[in-house]
């Protein structure tokens, strides 16, 4: 037998095994990668979801926020109002 021969054989009994191990290892980690990554694609909608429900919530704070301070506003305009009439009268 020639190196040529051996060398071929070598691999043939001891690297294409392992080769062909090596690929189902790896076909089993993409399989579970794709799942992970189905798995988070559907944590992103539901995150999604729940961040309009959070920004429309924060909107009618805000909005609530403004009334109040426009009424102080006009408490205080209304205060101002009557001192300058007491000071007046």
């Amino acid at each position: 037998m020639g190196v040529v021969e051996e060398t071929r054989q070598v691999i043939q009994d001891f690297l294409a095994p392992e080769l062909r191990e090596m690929r189902g290892e790896l076909a089993g980690m993409e399989k579970r990668l794709e799942s992970i990554d189905k798995r988070l694609d559907s944590q992103d909608k539901r995150l999604e979801l729940h961040e309009e429900t959070v920004r429309a919530r924060f909107d009618v704070i805000v909005q609530r926020l403004e009334t109040i301070q426009q009424s102080f506003a006009f408490d205080k305009r209304i205060s101002d109002l009557e001192a300058d009439k007491r000071r007046s009268a």
